[in-house]
């Protein structure tokens, strides 16, 4: 009995620990990248010193959803989402999409035109994206599956948003996904023993909550991306050992921030179409010695720099940016 007694207690331990673990959030992610999730995702760590300034463009509406202002709203939504996050700055959705006009582009944009955008709005990075799919299927999940004789489908509606972040400086594509939200809605088919009569045609409601839960995906996997990303500024005048960039205040940039010019060893372009720059040593120092709320003026301290390089705040911290 006292054997018995102890597999007992051996028992509800386990049971205890794993539903412990699963309290707090911890799950194994069977995703394409089989990534470790704590909570949700894992905290994301920037590179950057500096805020990041970014602008998320309308997302194409590829499954016309016939909602008005689609594409506007999840753009919209997704850049309030960045915005908590108190290492970027997000401006306007409107202005990105008076910017996209002006320049006479349609959407869905391409990363070059979505860079091209960024630089003239003076930002680091640009959020493009496409609502890309909402289908709806029935299936038995978890338990269900082992008692198929009594028990019902469930009706699921997964929307699709295919999301990327572009780095305007280069064109680069800082990270490109597409994020699924499943929405349970509800009694399927039914059993057995049950009449089948097909699934019927997904809610307005099950739709929006599927591109919710797609969002928030979009969001945590953006952020990862946009936290790879050193802050980049164009020297937009240079005299003797000054230089000028159009960003300040409005990122935190402060008197005595540092900043460096790299040179360029090499551009490498990997099978997808990806392009990297491998970048060298640095070709110049620069120091902030003074700043206003859209602009900063630097201190050549080491080397030179003219208008039109590319700087970046702090020292490199590896090969790519």
């Amino acid at each position: 009995m006292k054997s018995l007694k102890n597999i007992q207690l051996l028992f509800a331990a386990v049971l205890m620990a794993a539903l412990t673990m699963t309290g707090c959030g911890v799950a194994y992610d069977m995703a394409a990248d089989n990534e470790w999730r704590w909570g949700m995702f894992g905290g994301v760590e920037f590179v950057s010193p500096v805020k990041l300034k970014v602008g998320v463009a309308p997302f194409h509406d590829d499954v016309n959803l016939g909602a008005p202002d689609a594409g506007a709203n999840m753009a919209r939504l997704m850049g309030e989402e960045l915005a908590k996050d108190d290492r970027i700055v997000v401006v306007p959705s409107f202005e990105v999409a008076s910017a996209i006009s002006a320049k006479g582009y349609s959407l869905p944009l391409t990363p070059k035109e979505a860079a091209e955008v960024g630089r003239d709005l003076g930002l680091n990075a640009v959020v493009i994206g496409s609502i890309s799919e909402v289908k709806q299927y029935q299936v038995r999940k978890g338990w269900r599956r082992l008692a198929r004789v009594f028990t019902s489908q469930r009706q699921y509606v997964d929307a699709v948003l295919a999301v990327s972040a572009v780095d305007t400086m280069t064109g680069i594509v800082l990270v490109s996904r597409a994020n699924t939200g499943e929405h349970d809605d509800g009694k399927g088919d039914g059993g057995y023993f049950e009449t089948t009569a097909g699934p019927a045609a997904p809610t307005q409601e099950a739709m929006e909550a599927s591109l919710d839960n797609a969002l928030v995906e979009a969001y945590h996997r953006t952020l990862m991306g946009l936290g790879t990303l050193p802050f980049k500024a164009e020297v937009v005048s240079a005299s003797g050992n000054s230089a000028t960039i159009n960003f300040g205040a409005d990122v935190g940039i402060k008197s005595g921030d540092e900043f460096v010019m790299l040179t360029v060893d090499s551009v490498i372009t990997n099978t997808i179409g990806d392009t990297y720059y491998v970048m060298g040593a640095p070709q110049a120092y620069l120091k902030v010695d003074s700043v206003s709320e859209y602009q900063a003026h630097l201190t050549v301290t080491d080397g030179y720099v003219d208008a039109g390089d590319i700087i970046q705040a702090g020292e490199s911290k590896g090969l790519f940016f």
